[in-house]
């Protein structure tokens, strides 16, 4: 019994890079698959219950920018067993290795899973977030034959290298309070003018989020309705049916939440996507009867307000923001930090369109000052130019420890403790416990050792590395 239930549930694996054999779950997810020999980074598996070696199958490499492979594979899950995929998520931690390493380890991997599984070479496509998308839409400059590229929150696109006669399709998802929206939506302007394939999606979230798994599935319909539009799939009308009606219900939800211009413009891209599949006269009167609803004028009306207002206000911050840099201006930490606090209270606007847009501006400013901040630490400036961009990080991003450490380091290799020590507190207050990093910050030896440190960390932590004992609360 236990052989037959191995049999059933479990595909023996030789690849052709390594000798070592492994079990792949049907209908599951495996971890850690060794993308080749000599290479320590592994991936994720997802391979559909009715898996079979003796066909070929379409394939789509994940790319998460923390190397979540199982966890990120599983939001495929339902998309990849219901349209026929297998998923490869990779296991790379993006954000700890240089791009050159990250592309080549990339495609070490895209290499061994087609060399090891039956994939149609007509079908293979990319999907990542943040920097995972950047890498998956850097990969048909590698793989020629790329079919599509689903990128989320963000990509990268260089029009000097891309191959016009090897055109794929590219599918942008982006959250309705990330920033970065005006900017996937240039992406597909991009891809529109040089006559590629394309779609978006809008989901309810921020930068560095994974949309749902719903959104998802609905985006690689996409992918399964090109193909089958090309030929590489088979022309089965239930089976679009029944995608149809997801998409038509993604629709429905955005329209009973009141989101009746999102929900258009959604309908108005289906159209497309649909062509030629019976479904137009549907679409368009769906499209009638949202434009026909009580609302739906003001919110265009709202958004285009929305989007003209945005744009100007985010070069007025990046313009303000690097002047003061350069001049050093602390007086100015204050207007920042009252900036930010008027965004977070806009943030709870009972108004959809007003309360994104807070969001979206409270994400610009976090990535340009972010951005400024690792230039300029990097740079041979004085260091109050480190100390002013630290503590405009601090206004701008209270949750992020990296500037409050460097506040710590440099004011303490500076002999100034009584600011080490305000950002120490400043930095506990946000409910930072990690207390082995707090006596590893360069230049504040000396500083770490001290009573009045150690005061500070037992305060908030209920202990200290130094003096335990003998510390007291103030």
């Amino acid at each position: 019994m236990k052989r037959l239930l191995l049999a059933v549930f479990t595909i023996l694996i030789c690849t052709n890079l390594s000798s070592q054999e492994f079990r792949v779950v049907k209908g599951g997810v495996t971890d850690s698959l060794p993308i080749a020999a000599g290479i320590s980074d592994t991936y994720a598996l997802y391979t559909p219950s009715d898996y079979s070696p003796e066909k070929k199958w379409p394939v789509i490499f994940v790319f998460d920018p923390k190397g979540r492979g199982a966890t990120t594979a599983n939001l495929f899950r339902a998309a990849a067993e219901d349209q026929k995929y297998l998923i490869a998520s990779s296991n790379i931690n993006l954000k700890s290795k240089p791009i050159d390493t990250i592309i080549s380890t990339a495609r070490s991997m895209m290499n061994e899973v087609l060399n090891s599984f039956p994939i149609d070479p007509a079908m293979v496509y990319t999907a990542g977030m943040g920097e995972g998308a950047q890498v998956g839409s850097a990969l048909p400059l590698l793989y020629k034959q790329m079919a599509g590229v689903m990128a989320i929150g963000n990509s990268f696109v260089n029009p000097d290298y891309l191959d016009k006669k090897n055109p794929y399709m590219f599918i942008g998802i982006v959250g309705n309070k990330d920033y970065m929206v005006y900017e996937m939506e240039s992406y597909l302007r991009f891809y529109d003018d040089i006559n590629f394939t394309t779609d978006i999606y809008y989901f309810d979230g921020k930068e560095d989020e994974w949309p749902g798994s719903s959104v998802i599935s609905n985006a690689i319909s996409g992918f399964t309705i090109e193909a089958i539009k090309k030929g590489l799939r088979t022309k089965d009308q239930d089976f679009i049916q029944k995608l149809y009606e997801n998409e038509v219900a993604y629709t429905e939800t955005l329209r009973r939440t009141r989101n009746y211009f999102t929900a258009s413009q959604k309908l108005d891209r289906m159209e497309e996507k649909y062509e030629d599949f019976g479904f137009e006269d549907d679409i368009k009167e769906r499209v009638k009867a949202i434009k026909k609803t009580d609302g739906f004028k003001s919110q265009r009306r709202d958004f285009r307000e929305a989007t003209s207002f945005e744009k100007e206000q985010q070069a007025e911050y990046e313009y303000l923001l690097i002047n003061d840099i350069m001049t050093v201006n602390f007086q100015n930490i204050g207007w920042w930090a009252y900036q930010v606090d008027e965004l977070q209270k806009l943030k709870d606007s009972s108004n959809d369109v007003k309360a994104n847009t807070a969001y979206r501006l409270h994400g610009y400013l976090d990535f340009v000052s972010k951005r400024e901040f690792d230039n300029i630490l990097k740079a041979d400036v004085p260091i109050d130019t480190k100390i002013f961009i630290s503590v405009l990080r601090t206004a701008i991003n209270k949750n992020d420890p990296e500037a409050y450490f460097k506040i710590i380091s440099l004011a303490g290799s500076d002999g100034d403790y009584e600011s080490a020590l305000l950002y120490l507190e400043d930095l506990l207050k946000t409910g930072y416990s990690d207390m082995e990093s707090l006596y590893s910050i360069d230049g504040a030896l000396d500083l770490q050792f001290s009573s009045e440190y150690n005061q500070i960390v037992k305060k908030y932590l209920g202990e200290s590395k130094f003096y335990s004992d003998n510390v007291e609360e103030n």
